[in-house]
């Protein structure tokens, strides 16, 4: 996908904080100007908030892009059929990028460092000589250049393939013509991430005993949402939305890869993997505004146009809060797939040792002091999910589950 593309697309991030930032008012009322009165909350825990993806940010520490120019390939759909319509390519491009063989790929350039394994006997400086004495003047071109386009999309494919195997990443009877599901996505990056994010057993999903679909979700990888009856449905494609009929597409794929890249330690070296370092880059905003804002007391609707001296001000309030935090939001979402699940308020908060000090200390005071060292120590423990992540619901679970 071409930058400009992908600029247009948008990644959300709703992760997890191993700290806490200062203390604000809940709400912060704008003055209005029209009849709509606009609201916006600075929450404590801002990085739940956390909204970018790569065309936001500036990598301080690519890889070199001599061996990215070297390694990377993009040109598969168009050696395929390089005539076909706008129309006809769109549908080609999602369903390849949906396919095993294209997921393989993105992922492929996306990691940069592995070079192409080719057959012994490839000649591809002699076939793309041929590729360019074949080639026409006119729009259909002829049979026998297309034919070569082929065979050499066909080459260029299969070797970047050959090195996914080659570096363990995936099996070579895995590799098929089936679409890249939940299971097969997160087969492939459990093999690549195991070591430096391995499994802390947290998760108990309903319609699978696959280890790498359980961490996948503990990790809180995008494209695998978990519906209200705990399943992830392992045969569908990565989507944004829970249960069995959340639409599929490139979008989750893409968002996938912004987790991958800005997330976890997504850059490949030598030795293994470490941080991308990255920098916001100027105009970017790291939160979504209308998840911040009320309008009349009310969550934004998307579908209406917000406009106005109210809607303006809570914007450039929110955007000069969130920007200079960029750093430290990122670090703690980071920081959190380090940490297990609540899965089971019971098993986890009530009945861990680690808590019980904590939990006897509010019952016996009742105190929002003592509630708030209780909140603290889970929310340092465990990687909550953002409709767990309030003092509120911890109290709620120590007065109601036994």
């Amino acid at each position: 996908m071409n930058k400009s593309k992908y600029a247009a697309l948008v990644t959300a991030f709703s992760i997890t904080l191993t700290g806490v930032l200062p203390s604000l008012p809940a709400t912060t009322p704008i003055a209005a100007a029209a009849a709509d009165r606009y609201t916006y909350k600075l929450p404590a825990n801002l990085e739940k908030y956390l909204y970018v993806h790569r065309g936001m940010v500036k990598i301080i520490n690519p890889q070199q892009e001599q061996v990215l120019k070297k390694n990377q390939w993009n040109a598969y759909l168009y050696d395929m059929d390089p005539y076909r319509s706008e129309k006809t390519y769109y549908m080609d491009s999602y369903n390849f990028n949906t396919s095993r063989k294209g997921f393989l790929l993105a992922l492929y350039n996306w990691i940069g460092l592995l070079p192409p394994v080719y057959p012994q006997n490839v000649d591809l400086e002699g076939l793309n000589k041929k590729i360019a004495a074949a080639e026409p003047s006119d729009y259909n071109g002829s049979e026998e250049w297309r034919k070569l386009l082929q065979q050499r999309g066909e080459i260029q494919l299969q070797a970047r393939l050959q090195a996914m195997v080659q570096a363990g990443y995936v099996k070579p009877e895995e590799i098929t013509e089936e679409k890249a599901t939940k299971k097969f996505v997160a087969n492939v990056l459990y093999r690549m991430f195991k070591d430096v994010r391995p499994y802390k057993g947290s998760v108990k999903l309903n319609d699978t005993q696959d280890l790498a679909l359980h961490w996948a979700v503990e990790l809180g990888v995008p494209g695998f949402e978990i519906d209200s009856q705990g399943k992830v449905y392992p045969e569908n494609l990565l989507s944004l939305d829970p249960g069995p009929q959340a639409p599929g597409g490139e979008f989750a794929y893409e968002r996938c890869m912004d987790f991958l890249t800005l997330i976890l330690p997504g850059k490949k070296t030598a030795t293994g993997w470490e941080y991308y370092q990255v920098q916001l880059l100027p105009g970017m905003v790291p939160v979504r505004p209308q998840d911040l804002m009320l309008v009349n007391g009310k969550p934004l609707e998307s579908w209406r146009v917000h406009e106005g001296a109210s809607y303006y001000a809570a914007n450039k309030a929110i955007a000069g809060y969130a920007v200079p935090r960029f750093a430290q939001m990122l670090q703690r979402v980071r920081q959190d797939t380090m940490k297990p699940r609540v899965w089971d308020w019971r098993r986890d908060l009530i009945q861990n040792p680690l808590f019980s000090k904590q939990i006897a200390t509010y019952k016996r005071t009742k105190s929002s002091k003592d509630l708030n060292v209780l909140y603290q120590a889970v929310r340092n423990h465990y990687h909550l999910y953002l409709r767990q992540d309030s003092a509120d619901i911890i109290k709620h679970v120590v007065q109601n589950v036994k």
